[in-house]
């Protein structure tokens, strides 16, 4: 009997652990569910507006729905919507990556200068026609900005890494980031101020972010690097976690906390620089994901990890649709868009931190 009694709590436990596990991944791939159907109507929605029947027609028969909406969805739409869940799930996951290992919920790709480095380096190529694709041989053409917008926003974390060794306080990682996001938005100012009337007018619509920049050879390219840097940020989801929970104490469980930040920082410039590269810069994706993921799944990040992912992909499909629709007639950059819808839950977050609830 007493065998029993002791028996039965630990089956309980077990129980509850599968029960929440469970439960998690059921948030996860609803989280992914929604996305998909939100990326439908982002297809669906456009200059000309198609019916579920052709989009759906298109996407699985082609060879027997009509011409012109397949090319509409193939040529057009597809890689622009498959952009916004790759750009969601890039900038979020950056986002989490940066605010882990900063230990500051505040953190997100702006942080350290990515966003305004790549920036800086899109608008040197747009003002003044300096770019570092010219030391490479067959770069195609519109990969030219992408990619010196892509090699600045590194720069900028290798900058920071330079800087910071033998620093033992990590805000001090943060304030040379910031720094460096100063310095970079400086000269993007200067750009800015010495180009043309033609050269600004670009300029600025790129900062804005937009989808519309998207092919199917960048969507490649940004695509691939994501599915690179995944596999490594799960191969170290628990020393995440730990480093999460017990700070620099995680070095009491094998966790090589120095190497693990240098190393999730420069993932988190990749993962930022290229999703920038191509569409701009997108603001509050990568603050707010993380948080709303956590509220969902929890600390755990075998699983805090897809969640975020999911969150990201969702919220960008979604801020994709509503910049076609808010205003009729007229694509909105989507820069605007989630600056405006993640600007609220900012504000949320900066009064939980205020009270002590936030971390």
């Amino acid at each position: 009997m007493t065998s029993l009694n002791i028996a039965q709590p630990a089956e309980d436990l077990g129980f509850r652990q599968d029960a929440a596990t469970w439960r998690r991944v059921a948030i996860i791939a609803a989280l992914f569910g929604a996305a998909c159907i939100f990326g439908v109507l982002d297809i669906m929605i456009g200059s000309g507006t198609l019916s579920l029947s052709q989009v759906l027609a298109a996407l699985f028969s082609p060879a027997h729905a009509d011409p012109g909406a397949v090319f509409i969805v193939w040529s057009l739409r597809m890689p622009m919507t498959l952009m916004a869940a790759v750009t969601g799930i890039g900038l979020s996951l950056a986002g989490l990556l940066m605010q882990t290992i900063l230990d500051n919920p505040l953190a997100e790709p702006f942080t350290l200068g990515v966003s305004s480095a790549a920036g800086f380096g899109a608008a040197l190529t747009l003002a003044a026609g300096f770019a570092v694709s010219t030391l490479l041989p067959g770069v195609p053409p519109e990969l030219v900005i992408s990619i010196n917008a892509f090699v600045f926003a590194l720069l900028a974390v290798l900058l920071v890494l330079g800087l910071s060794q033998g620093a033992r306080n990590v805000q001090i990682i943060t304030l040379l980031g910031i720094a460096l996001h100063f310095v970079f938005s400086a000269l993007l100012s200067l750009v800015q101020y010495t180009a043309s009337i033609d050269q600004l007018q670009s300029i600025v619509f790129w900062l804005m972010g937009s989808l519309q920049r998207a092919t199917w050879l960048k969507l490649t390219i940004t695509g691939s690097v994501v599915l690179a840097v995944l596999p490594v940020v799960l191969f170290h989801a628990w020393q995440l976690t730990a480093l999460r929970s017990f700070g620099e104490q995680a070095i009491v469980f094998g966790v090589r906390v120095r190497r693990l930040r240098a190393l999730m920082l420069v993932l988190s410039a990749l993962l930022a620089g290229s999703v920038t590269a191509v569409v701009g810069i997108i603001g509050f994706i990568g603050l707010v994901a993380p948080h709303v993921a956590r509220m969902l799944t929890g600390e755990d990040y075998r699983f805090t990890i897809a969640s975020t992912m999911a969150v990201g992909a969702l919220f960008v499909t979604i801020a994709s649709l509503l910049s076609k629709v808010i205003l009729p007639g007229a694509v909105l950059p989507l820069g605007m868009v989630t600056s405006l819808a993640g600007l609220p839950f900012f504000i949320f977050l900066i009064l939980r931190k205020s009270r002590g609830s936030l971390r």
